[in-house]
């Protein structure tokens, strides 16, 4: 990573905790063993790529606002799903009675479920602030080009009480059956949550563009953790 830009989220951090601003911060890391279980490639970077879904997840949350209709855009509080359908309900986005630390809701994608949870693809275009899907989703399963999904770990949460950071380690491990290479250039992460009120979907809250290619070879495996932190007030 970058040590300009990692001391000036540290700046960041600190003026977070001063001023008693929430400060939040997430980071991809990748690691790819060969089938005898070597590890081959590593890569890790920061994520600068919360999509606008999420930020309305947020708003909704912190303000305590139902979500509205609309088109998707400026000043407009819903979701656009995996599928590119607008949700909302009468209600916040994401408020529910669900439990979101299994594997039926939240970022916890089942076993042979590549619709969500974190998704890896082999697109290379540009992040967007109005991303809400991968460009080329890499489909579970054993043909060419595919990598299962196996089911997404259980939360790992820990506190480091000198920095005040409390973090949420995600992670997910991919399979690769297909016969040949295959390509990673994109991560997703993907909640399956209610859209407001009742009405449940699924939909990106941020997607990455690698910094550089990550290959998975044949009989090899592919570790995504993707971590999610939040500094608190000193």
């Amino acid at each position: 990573m970058d040590p300009i830009e990692e001391a000036r989220y540290e700046q960041l951090r600190k003026l977070g905790q001063e001023l008693h601003i929430p400060v939040s911060e997430a980071f991809w890391e990748l690691e790819v063993r060969d089938g005898n279980g070597k590890v081959i490639q590593h890569l890790k970077q920061r994520s600068h790529s919360w999509v606008r879904n999420a930020y309305n997840h947020m708003f909704c949350q912190l303000a305590g606002k139902n979500a509205n209709y609309g088109t998707f855009g400026p000043g407009y509080l819903n979701v656009k799903d995996t599928g590119g359908t607008l949700r909302q309900a009468v209600a916040p986005i994401g408020q529910s009675d669900t439990d979101i630390d299994g594997t039926s809701y939240g970022y916890r994608g089942p076993a042979g479920n590549d619709t969500w949870g974190i998704q890896v693809g082999s697109g290379t275009n540009p992040e967007s602030f109005e991303d809400y899907m991968l460009q080329t989703k890499i489909a579970n399963g054993v043909g060419a080009g595919q990598l299962s999904y196996i089911e997404q770990d259980p939360h790992v949460i820990t506190y480091n009480a000198g920095t005040r950071v409390l973090s949420n380690a995600m992670v997910r491990y991919f399979n690769n059956n297909s016969g040949g290479d295959v390509a990673v250039n994109e991560v997703a992460l993907v909640v399956n949550q209610p859209q407001g009120g009742p009405v449940y979907g699924k939909w990106v809250q941020a997607r990455d563009k690698l910094a550089s290619t990550v290959t998975v070879p044949n009989t090899g495996q592919l570790k995504v953790t993707y971590t999610v932190q939040l500094t608190y007030p000193a």
